[in-house]
C-alpha cells in the first residue's frame, strides 16, 4: 500500500503542474461561463440550459484529463524507460499501475468537484438550487475511474497515440450500447438480432453514470438506481484494472 501511495502522490502532483492539464482547467472555466450567454440565447428556462450545457463540459473535462494528460504520462515513462528505475526499488508492477489510477483519478476528482461548484454557484446566481449537479459529478467520478483503467490497459502494450485513440474509440461505444440494443429490435434477421443484442450485452454500459435529464427536469432516480450504478463502477473497475495490471506484467520493459 506504501508503494501504492507515493506513486498516487508523485503521478497527482505531476498532473497539477502539467501546462496541458491547467489549459484544459481553464477552458472548461470558459465554456462554463459561455453556458450564461448561451441561456440568454435559447428560449426556455435558462437554468436548465446552464446545467445541461455545464455538465456537458465537466464530462468532457474528465475525458481530456484522463486521455490526454494520464495515459500519456504512463506511456512516456515506459517509453523512456523510466519506469526501470521506479520498479527497482521495492514497488511492484502492479503498484505502480494502481498508484498511477489513483494519482490520475485525483486529478479528475479535483477538477470535477471545482466545476460542480462553479455549475452550482453560476445556477445559484439565478436563484435556484439543483443539488443534482454534485450527484451526477460523483457518477462521472465513477465513470473516469473505469476509463482511467481502461486508459492505462490500452497504454501498457501500444503507443501513447494509439492509446488515446482505442480509449476515446471505448468511450463512445460504451456510450452507445443503450443505442445498439433499440437498434437490434429493428432488424428483420432472427440471427442477426440475436447477434447484435449479444454484442450489446457484452458491452459495458455507462448510461449507469448518466443522470444528466434527471437533473436538469428535477425528475426522481430510484434509491436502487444507486446501488446498482455502484455495483456495477466497482465490477467493471475491478475487472480492468487486473486485466491493465495483467497486460502491464506481461510487458518487457
Amino acid at each position: 500500500m506504501k508503494g501504492i501511495k507515493i506513486i498516487a502522490s508523485v503521478t497527482f502532483r505531476e498532473g497539477i503542474r502539467d501546462r496541458i492539464y491547467l489549459i484544459f482547467f481553464f477552458f472548461a472555466i470558459i465554456l462554463l461561463l459561455f453556458s450564461l450567454f448561451l441561456s440568454m440565447l435559447v428560449i426556455g428556462d435558462p437554468t436548465k440550459v446552464i446545467a445541461d450545457f455545464g455538465m456537458g463540459v465537466m464530462s468532457l473535462l474528465g475525458i481530456l484529463i484522463v486521455i490526454f494528460v494520464g495515459g500519456p504520462s504512463f506511456s512516456k515513462e515506459l517509453q523512456k524507460r523510466t519506469v526501470i528505475s521506479v520498479l527497482s526499488k521495492p514497488i511492484s508492477r502492479e503498484e505502480f499501475l494502481v498508484g498511477k489510477l489513483f494519482g490520475i483519478w485525483s486529478n479528475v476528482f479535483v477538477n470535477l468537484l471545482a466545476m460542480a461548484v462553479l455549475l452550482f454557484l453560476l445556477i445559484l446566481a439565478k436563484g435556484v438550487m439543483i443539488w443534482g449537479i454534485f450527484v451526477q459529478a460523483f457518477l462521472l467520478f465513477l465513470e473516469m475511474g473505469i476509463l482511467t483503467a481502461v486508459d492505462l490497459m490500452f497504454s501498457s502494450f501500444t503507443t501513447s497515440f494509439l492509446a488515446m485513440l482505442f480509449t476515446l474509440s471505448f468511450y463512445v461505444v460504451v456510450h452507445l450500447t443503450t443505442t445498439i440494443e433499440k437498434a437490434s429490435q429493428s432488424l428483420s434477421s432472427p440471427i442477426s438480432k440475436a447477434v447484435v443484442r449479444y454484442i450489446a450485452y457484452l458491452l459495458p454500459n455507462f448510461d449507469y453514470f448518466n443522470l444528466k435529464n434527471q437533473v436538469v427536469y428535477g425528475l426522481n432516480v430510484p434509491p436502487l438506481f444507486y446501488c446498482k450504478s455502484f455495483v456495477y463502477f466497482l465490477a467493471l473497475i475491478i475487472f480492468f484494472t487486473i486485466l491493465a495490471v495483467w497486460v502491464f506484467k506481461k510487458k518487457e520493459i
